[in-house]
């Protein structure tokens, strides 16, 4: 759909009308950099034909100069030349190495980056570097296929701010709930050859097409219901006195319009049983140091010591906990939970596996997959289960017929992760340590996913840059800040916003502070005071400022409820912005309500 709407392909059937000089630019999932162009050399060749003309104007200015000034061919040259320069200095021609400059330095690529090769970048560097070139070419219309991939949380978060306040109009594929809802004013599902569209992001999405889908669910059995009828009324009356009347219903019938049957997206169908409960400290650390290479005698290693990639202070993790790993990409992410399991060495301390605990890994790149096998034969190797009892068992997995035969390394990367995850759920683990889960699975996976890890009853440690899927699950946030892991209490959305209070309190005292685990973050509202004259808050001021904030979301709520059954695209859009907002003040009144709390027991 993307290749049609950026030119690149032709529609079967109908046609595609773009308004007049629209400019597209398409961010592709595969970026096309020329393998020997630095980055910078990559972002001027969008550039290329004003450099042309570049080259045209300094070889047009050496044959005038070469030639006398009242000849018919010096005319002809001066002409082409002033022709030339209008049209060079109209494109932008003296200040787009200007630009490129700026969109560099916006993107925060540093200047060795820049004169380094494009395809020494990481994926993530990559996929900026790539959205640079787009916006360098000043296009209305931006096509973003997949832009969230290989991204870490704080260039999400960068991309989420940066096309919020983009003034032209945008088409995204994504799977990445938690962006879309951030920057999406309209939902369009492509599903069972057809296209659907709804006002709102992604979660109003999701609540209208339940709608939609009970309106037509009753619509379909109310129809049923009435043919059914009609056609036992036709078989009793047929041949009898009233048979006029039955073949007149049955002309009727005949001639209606048949609601079909709603369609929906197959689903996932299994869960996570531990076979055995394990003891109440899961994993301990100590004085662990995490990376590659010869391990070093002490706690912290010298600053050039560059196989160190994690120092980790002394923690525990308890039967139950559910801990979502974050940190940017190449900070050991991976490393760290490998190191956890015991498939790497520590460089320096220890870690100490509990008792009882039985380790289920999910690798993000399905090291425990063997490429050679089938997926039936592969199940098989971790169960004692017959091959029809495994091709019913991978049905769950969305596997059918013929394709459970299917060697696995011929499969796309979400049929190799349904793979991976069906042998999960053979293991009986009680620890499940999952690195990067979500990835390449479609968004019902991904929910799905979230709903049976909810309701297992061990331990999870996972590593994942759905934020959506950490805000689920997380009820605590490790994260790798500067080479040392910090634990935090909470979620996702909780660890953001104590962060976010630490490094503004940093910032107002003038003096650098490293950030401090969520413990610290109760302070953030002791700030920015003047002479000590400020009104102190009291928990009944924050109290009536909550029931305040409360019935203006349940106001917002009712509101977004008649805009979505008048399917206002433009009022939902506005209410969805004020209805966020109102529910950020409820939460920040609620953590101020805690914090006064807490001071005042």
């Amino acid at each position: 759909m993307l290749n049609i709407l950026a030119g690149r392909e032709e529609p079967d059937e109908g046609s595609v009308a773009i308004a007049r000089n629209t400019r597209i630019g398409y961010l592709t999932q595969v970026t096309d950099f020329h393998p020997d162009n630095s980055l910078r050399e990559e972002m001027l060749s969008v550039f290329t034909e004003l450099r042309q003309w570049e080259q045209e104007l300094s070889e047009l200015a050496m044959e005038m100069s070469s030639t006398q000034p009242d000849t018919d061919q010096h005319q002809m040259l001066l002409q082409r030349y002033d022709q030339l320069q209008a049209r060079y200095e109209h494109a932008g021609g003296y200040t787009y190495e200007n630009r490129v400059d700026q969109v560099l330095d916006g993107l925060e690529f540093t200047r060795d980056q820049q004169s380094a090769p494009v395809m020494q970048l990481s994926g993530g560097q990559q996929t900026r570097a790539a959205l640079g070139k787009l916006l360098l070419q000043e296009p209305e219309v931006l096509l973003l296929d997949e832009p969230t991939n290989h991204l870490d949380l704080a260039t999400l978060e960068w991309l989420e701010t940066y096309l919020s306040s983009w003034k032209g109009a945008m088409v995204i594929v994504a799977h990445d709930r938690y962006f879309l809802d951030k920057v999406v004013s309209r939902t369009i599902e492509l599903a069972f050859e057809r296209i659907e569209e709804y006002p709102g992001n992604y979660t109003k999405y999701l609540s209208l097409r339940e709608e939609r889908m009970e309106r037509r669910r009753r619509e379909y059995d109310a129809q049923q219901a009435y043919i059914a009828h009609t056609e036992e009324f036709i078989r009793r009356y047929k041949a009898g006195q009233r048979s006029r009347e039955a073949r007149g219903r049955q002309t009727l019938l005949d001639r209606m319009e048949r609601v079909a049957r709603p369609q929906d997206m197959p689903e996932l169908n299994f869960e996570f049983t531990p076979v055995a409960d394990s003891g109440l400290v899961v994993i301990s650390t100590q004085k662990l140091a995490v990376g590659y290479g010869k391990g070093t005698k002490s706690f912290r290693p010298p600053e050039n010591e560059a196989n160190v990639l994690v120092q980790v202070a002394d923690l525990e993790l308890l039967r139950g906990d559910r801990i979502g790993l974050i940190g940017p990409n190449g900070t050991g992410k991976t490393t760290l939970l490998r190191t956890l399991i015991g498939e790497l060495p520590p460089l320096n301390g220890q870690v100490h596996i509990g008792h009882g605990v039985r380790i289920g890994y999910y690798s993000q790149t399905h090291t425990g997959l063997n490429m050679e096998r089938n997926i039936v034969d592969e199940i098989r190797q971790v169960s004692a289960l017959s091959e029809e009892g495994a091709r019913s068992f991978l049905g769950r997995f969305l596997f059918s017929g013929d394709d459970v035969f299917k060697q696995i390394g011929s499969l796309s990367g979400g049929e190799r992760s349904r793979v991976a995850l069906a042998k999960l759920t053979l293991q009986g683990s009680n620890l499940m340590v999952l690195d990067e889960p979500t990835n390449h699975l479609d968004l019902q996976s991904r929910q799905f996913l979230e709903e049976v890890l909810s309701e297992f009853e061990g331990t999870l440690l996972f590593v994942s840059h759905d934020r959506y899927f950490i805000d689920s699950l997380a009820t605590k946030v490790w994260a790798i800040e500067g080479k040392v892991l910090y634990p935090y209490q909470g979620n996702y959305t909780e660890y953001r916003t104590r962060h976010q209070q630490i490094v503004l309190s940093t910032s107002s005292n003038k003096t650098p502070v490293k950030a401090a685990p969520a413990k610290a973050a109760a302070s953030g509202k002791t700030s920015g005071k003047k002479n000590g004259k400020v009104k102190t808050r009291t928990l009944e001021d924050v109290e009536k400022d909550v029931e305040k904030a409360e019935a203006q979301v349940k106001s917002l709520e009712d509101a977004l409820s008649q805009a979505a059954l008048e399917a206002d695209a433009e009022k939902l859009t506005q209410l969805s912005s004020d209805y966020e907002q109102a529910r950020a003040r409820v939460d920040e009144l609620l953590k101020e309500w805690e914090q006064l709390a807490d001071m005042a027991s």
